[in-house]
């Protein structure tokens, strides 16, 4: 019989997830559409222009550390059911990685579940990777994440994966998002011409 998880433990990865991620200010991260069953999509932009460049990201996550196994960079962790996400997302084609957080320390870890791969024939190339193998999330891992990912797109003979529909939905989710991004920025700034 399988045990719930505590209410909290969702929001708080997603907020742990939503907090690595907008460290940098080229990426737009979309939590609240539900489309290909994600808890996450990522856009990239560049020079504060949307280029139709995504990458999903499920999150998962434990109230307390379990047991991990560590080889160099490479973490094994016990109870980090992943194999029916596998399944979940093979018919999305776009790269997707899983965020794992231990909450009990917030350390974060991630894999990927469809990993885009470079190759010299400028296909769009994802492998499903059923490894549970994870690596540390940092800083630098999502710096990695977004470059392999811009170098998958750049890769590509076309420029996006995904049909011309779900493009113009995300385009419009972005541009929404954008649009509350700046409002909240204005109510900041009067906020300190006030305080000042």
């Amino acid at each position: 019989m399988q045990t719930e998880q505590a209410w909290y433990i969702g929001l708080r990865s997603k907020a742990l997830t939503v907090v690595y991620l907008t460290r940098r200010d080229d990426l737009i991260v979309d939590t609240e559409k539900k489309e290909h069953d994600l808890d996450i999509l990522v856009s990239i932009r560049q020079n504060g222009k949307n280029i139709n460049r995504i990458f999903g990201v499920e999150v998962k996550a434990i109230k307390s550390s379990p047991k991990i196994i560590q080889n160099n960079h490479i973490f094994n962790i016990e109870g980090a059911d992943i194999n029916v996400l596998q399944s979940r997302f093979i018919k999305c084609n776009f790269p997707i990685c899983l965020f794992f957080f231990t909450l009990d320390n917030d350390n974060g870890y991630y894999k990927w579940i469809n990993e885009p791969i470079l190759d010299n024939e400028n296909s769009n190339k994802l492998k499903s990777n059923g490894s549970p193998e994870f690596r540390k999330l940092t800083n630098e891992a999502i710096n990695d994440i977004v470059s392999l990912v811009n170098q998958w797109y750049e890769n590509q003979t076309t420029n996006y994966v995904i049909s011309r529909r779900e493009r113009y939905h995300v385009r419009d989710a972005l541009k929404q998002i954008t649009q509350k991004r700046a409002a909240k920025d204005d109510i900041n700034q009067e906020v300190n011409d006030v305080k000042s």
